[in-house]
């Protein structure tokens, strides 16, 4: 699966996806999207880390549990102990987590808050190569422009593409109604934009959580029902912890 960010309302089939929200797709659907110039991916290989390490944790405590449910040596009780244990551990290991996601999501929105005011200097080469995108434009079809732009994005510079960039609604303009075959291009231009990643940055601290998997085991697993715990056991763990606390100062 990928993280995308919306760069126009996309709809397919009944599924409509809005501009401006990051929305987890597919890798098939992604490549569509950012193909089709409606959407740049919006993933953070650190913060995706974070909530790698969470769902990995995730998945070791339903292994654990099991192997203790079943472990007929240990009474009821010592079972249902042991998976307290390992359930409170699970609870600090995920809160840790989601503190450090946090922090990194701040740092890198602060990152890319202060880079939005920057731009790479125009070069000579970048100026001459849009002028002769635009030059082309006029003599030639905007159909086989496209292409030979579509061809060289994956090698052209930064300050190319901004220069392309900037001056993207002149290329529209002189498209006229083959512009469309221009649009996929702008996630492509606007990768390493700062301005757009902090737009992509702050939305992940509204659509996006690294705990959804954590979140689904609290509300649906045994061990954290209701019931599950005997009064006795949840009693004593409670006793027990208290004392090591106290031990520990």
């Amino acid at each position: 699966m990928n993280n995308v960010y919306m760069l126009r309302d996309h709809t397919d089939g009944h599924i409509r996806r809005e501009s401006g929200r990051i929305y987890d797709v597919d890798t098939a659907k992604a490549a569509q999207l950012v193909s089709e110039g409606c959407a740049v991916k919006a993933d953070f290989p650190t913060l995706n880390n974070y909530q790698m390490q969470i769902n990995r944790a995730v998945e070791a405590y339903r292994s654990h549990a099991d192997q203790i449910d079943k472990n007929v040596v240990l009474s009821p009780h010592e079972r249902q102990y042991r998976v307290l244990e390992a359930r409170d551990k699970l609870d600090e290991t995920v809160a840790a987590l989601k503190q450090k996601y946090q922090t990194e999501l701040q740092a890198l929105s602060i990152v890319a808050a202060q880079d939005a005011f920057k731009t790479e200097p125009v070069t000579p080469e970048a100026k001459a190569f849009v002028d002769g995108v635009l030059i082309n434009l006029r003599t030639s079809n905007p159909e086989d422009v496209a292409a030979l732009l579509r061809a060289q994005l994956p090698a052209m510079d930064g300050p190319t593409k901004t220069e392309l960039l900037r001056r993207y609604d002149e290329v529209k303009t002189l498209a006229g109604d083959k512009a469309k075959h221009f649009d996929a291009m702008v996630a492509q231009l606007k990768t390493g934009d700062s301005g757009l990643q902090y737009k992509i940055l702050t939305q992940i601290q509204k659509d996006h959580t690294p705990d959804v998997m954590y979140d689904q085991l609290t509300k649906t697993h045994r061990t954290y029902k209701d019931g599950y715990l005997a009064a006795e056991v949840s009693g004593q763990y409670k006793t027990d912890r208290e004392y090591a606390l106290k031990a520990g100062e």
